[in-house]
Protein backbone atom coordinates (compact mmCIF):
# COMPACT_ATOMS: atom_id res chain seq x y z
CA UNK A 1 0.00 0.00 0.00
CA UNK A 2 2.16 2.78 -1.35
CA UNK A 3 1.69 6.11 -3.06
CA UNK A 4 2.03 4.63 -6.55
CA UNK A 5 -0.25 1.57 -6.41
CA UNK A 6 -3.90 1.26 -7.38
CA UNK A 7 -6.47 0.63 -4.67
CA UNK A 8 -10.13 -0.04 -5.44
CA UNK A 9 -13.16 -0.65 -3.26
CA UNK A 10 -13.21 -4.23 -4.56
CA UNK A 11 -9.62 -4.67 -3.26
CA UNK A 12 -10.75 -3.54 0.18
CA UNK A 13 -13.89 -5.73 -0.01
CA UNK A 14 -11.66 -8.81 -0.22
CA UNK A 15 -10.67 -8.21 3.41
CA UNK A 16 -13.21 -5.86 5.02
CA UNK A 17 -16.95 -6.19 5.64
CA UNK A 18 -19.22 -3.74 3.75
CA UNK A 19 -19.42 -1.67 6.96
CA UNK A 20 -17.03 -1.91 9.87
CA UNK A 21 -15.51 0.00 12.75
CA UNK A 22 -12.01 1.48 12.95
CA UNK A 23 -10.63 2.46 16.36
CA UNK A 24 -7.19 4.03 16.55
CA UNK A 25 -5.63 5.42 19.74
CA UNK A 26 -9.03 6.07 21.28
CA UNK A 27 -10.71 7.58 18.21
CA UNK A 28 -13.66 5.68 16.73
CA UNK A 29 -14.55 5.86 13.04
CA UNK A 30 -17.49 3.97 11.53
CA UNK A 31 -16.47 3.10 7.97
CA UNK A 32 -17.61 1.52 4.76
CA UNK A 33 -15.63 0.54 1.68
CA UNK A 34 -15.87 3.97 0.03
CA UNK A 35 -14.96 5.92 3.18
CA UNK A 36 -12.07 3.59 3.98
CA UNK A 37 -10.72 3.81 0.42
CA UNK A 38 -10.72 7.61 0.69
CA UNK A 39 -8.89 7.40 4.03
CA UNK A 40 -6.33 4.91 2.70
CA UNK A 41 -5.69 7.00 -0.40
CA UNK A 42 -4.81 9.95 1.82
CA UNK A 43 -2.78 7.79 4.22
CA UNK A 44 -0.69 6.16 1.51
CA UNK A 45 -0.12 9.31 -0.55
CA UNK A 46 3.24 9.93 1.16
CA UNK A 47 4.31 6.30 1.62
CA UNK A 48 7.16 4.91 -0.44
CA UNK A 49 7.53 1.63 1.50
CA UNK A 50 5.76 0.25 4.56
CA UNK A 51 7.17 -2.74 6.43
CA UNK A 52 5.34 -4.60 9.19
CA UNK A 53 7.07 -6.95 11.62
CA UNK A 54 4.34 -9.02 13.27
CA UNK A 55 5.80 -10.36 16.51
CA UNK A 56 3.03 -12.81 17.33
CA UNK A 57 -0.53 -13.71 16.36
CA UNK A 58 -2.92 -14.59 19.14
CA UNK A 59 -6.20 -15.88 17.72
CA UNK A 60 -9.40 -17.18 19.26
CA UNK A 61 -12.68 -17.76 17.41
CA UNK A 62 -13.34 -14.58 15.41
CA UNK A 63 -10.65 -12.38 16.97
CA UNK A 64 -6.92 -11.96 16.54
CA UNK A 65 -4.40 -9.77 18.36
CA UNK A 66 -1.16 -8.84 16.66
CA UNK A 67 1.66 -7.03 18.44
CA UNK A 68 3.85 -5.51 15.76
CA UNK A 69 6.39 -2.97 14.70
CA UNK A 70 6.06 -0.87 11.56
CA UNK A 71 8.50 1.20 9.59
CA UNK A 72 7.28 3.68 6.99
CA UNK A 73 9.62 5.21 4.43
CA UNK A 74 8.09 8.42 3.09
CA UNK A 75 8.47 9.83 -0.41
CA UNK A 76 10.34 12.80 1.11
CA UNK A 77 13.02 10.43 2.48
CA UNK A 78 11.93 10.50 6.14
CA UNK A 79 11.33 7.30 8.10
CA UNK A 80 8.71 6.78 10.81
CA UNK A 81 8.79 3.86 13.21
CA UNK A 82 5.87 2.63 15.30
CA UNK A 83 5.02 -0.07 17.81
CA UNK A 84 1.41 -1.20 17.73
CA UNK A 85 -1.11 -3.62 19.14
CA UNK A 86 -3.82 -4.53 16.63
CA UNK A 87 -7.10 -6.26 17.45
CA UNK A 88 -9.07 -7.65 14.53
CA UNK A 89 -12.60 -9.02 14.72
CA UNK A 90 -14.12 -10.98 11.84
CA UNK A 91 -17.74 -11.42 10.80
CA UNK A 92 -19.39 -14.70 9.78
CA UNK A 93 -17.83 -14.38 6.29
CA UNK A 94 -14.35 -13.94 7.83
CA UNK A 95 -14.22 -10.28 6.78
CA UNK A 96 -12.82 -7.63 9.13
CA UNK A 97 -15.63 -6.00 11.12
CA UNK A 98 -13.36 -4.26 13.67
CA UNK A 99 -9.87 -2.84 13.23
CA UNK A 100 -8.70 -1.55 16.59
CA UNK A 101 -5.16 -0.43 17.18
CA UNK A 102 -3.11 1.36 19.75
CA UNK A 103 0.22 2.64 18.51
CA UNK A 104 3.09 4.86 19.52
CA UNK A 105 5.72 6.45 17.34
CA UNK A 106 9.18 5.29 18.39
CA UNK A 107 11.24 7.65 16.24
Amino acid sequence: MTHDCDLSESDIAEVFAPSFLVKANGRTHPADLRVYREFLNGFRSTICVIDYEVEEIIAERRRAVLPMKAQIARVNGSIDRFEAMLLLEFDSRNLVSLWQEVYIQTS
